[in-house]
């Protein structure tokens, strides 16, 4: 697999189409160009930019792997016999967020309703039709076939499990989704570190769907599963620095996992929850102190919104870390 220079990230929405052509807009270039798919409102009305809204966001995290992440008014999205003279057999992972459920997948003359946290994952190879009859959110991970060949030989031709909550599987690719998700919004790794991080997602796909190759993340020594585990607890982590009642536990019950799990996450990086969160808080603050634009904020109020409120011990414990004062630290700004 080549290595991937960079994350490219692309926003595609109906408020950018023209308005006099809008219905080959909407199918042309939102669905065969983009997704391989006949995009259409479920009334199947494009005439109107009022009766139909498609705003998505698609990361390009490599050759090997790509994320979609759109919010939308009711849709009927159909991969046609037709349209799969495009020859391809990507394997897709999808979940559909709405107040009133997820999904309906149509194929071979069937509707299979998904539940709100349910996910599918299918062929591109597979003719099919996917309905979403409410507003929602959808996300998806799509990578080549061949990217899931090389782990699992025996996969089939034109993949599709319906994943429903709880089932075997589903936390492998409701995994799989965030990482993806993750990766595609900080857009931060290149080289090396992304086309590991694919891989890592390669390895949640195949999980999702053998048994035997999900058992075998559990190994030890095997990272595919908790590196974007971590990843993600350590991004919730910066996202709640300003709590001053962060916890071990807290941190656990969003993940639904257990504290001890978080702690051994962190252990196999050779620090703890603890320590994680009292440097994060420190680069934060120090980053506070140093900017320009942040000059016009006193330093308890900097405390205070990196989450201390023992105002004296974060004085000594960023002496103790950084060789200064805060009120030094702004100085030498």
């Amino acid at each position: 697999m080549s290595t991937p220079a960079a994350i490219q990230y692309a926003r595609i929405t109906t408020q950018d189409l023209p308005a006099s052509d809008y219905i080959p807009a909407v199918r042309d270039v939102l669905g065969r160009d983009t997704m391989g798919i006949d995009l259409r409102p479920m009334d199947g009305d494009m005439r109107s930019l009022e009766s139909f809204h498609y705003h998505a966001h698609v990361g390009l995290l490599s050759p090997q792997a790509g994320y979609l992440h759109s919010e939308h008014t009711p849709i009927h999205m159909r991969r046609t016999a037709a349209l799969m003279s495009d020859g391809l057999d990507d394997i897709f992972l999808t979940a559909t967020y709405g107040e009133t459920g997820g999904c309906i997948v149509r194929e071979g003359g069937r509707d299979v309703a998904v539940p709100a946290g349910g996910i599918v994952l299918l062929s591109k190879a597979r003719v099919h039709d996917g309905i979403i009859p409410w507003a929602a959110t959808t996300v998806g991970l799509q990578v080549p076939r061949a990217a899931l060949t090389r782990l699992l030989p025996g996969l089939e031709e034109a993949p599709m499990h319906i994943l429903h909550p709880g089932a075997p599987g589903t936390e492998s690719a409701a995994l799989a989704l965030s990482y993806a998700g993750l990766l595609a919004r900080q857009g931060s790794l290149s080289g090396a570190p992304l086309a590991s991080a694919v891989a890592h997602l390669h390895d949640l796909m195949a999980a999702a769907i053998d048994a035997r190759w999900a058992a075998s993340l559990q190994e030890p020594g095997h990272d595919a599963g908790d590196a974007p585990r971590l990843a993600l607890i350590q991004h919730s982590i910066h996202a709640r620095l300003g709590e001053p009642g962060l916890t071990l536990d807290a941190i656990a019950r969003q993940h639904h996992t257990t504290p001890r799990q978080v702690q051994r996450l962190f252990a196999r990086q050779g620090t703890s929850f603890s320590d994680f969160v009292r440097e994060a808080r420190m680069q934060r603050a120090l980053a506070l102190l140093t900017s320009p634009r942040e000059r016009h904020r006193r330093v308890l109020q900097v405390a205070l919104d990196c989450g201390f409120d023992d105002i004296p011990a974060f004085s000594r414990a960023f002496r103790r870390r950084f060789g200064m004062t805060p009120s030094e630290a702004r100085e030498a700004g």
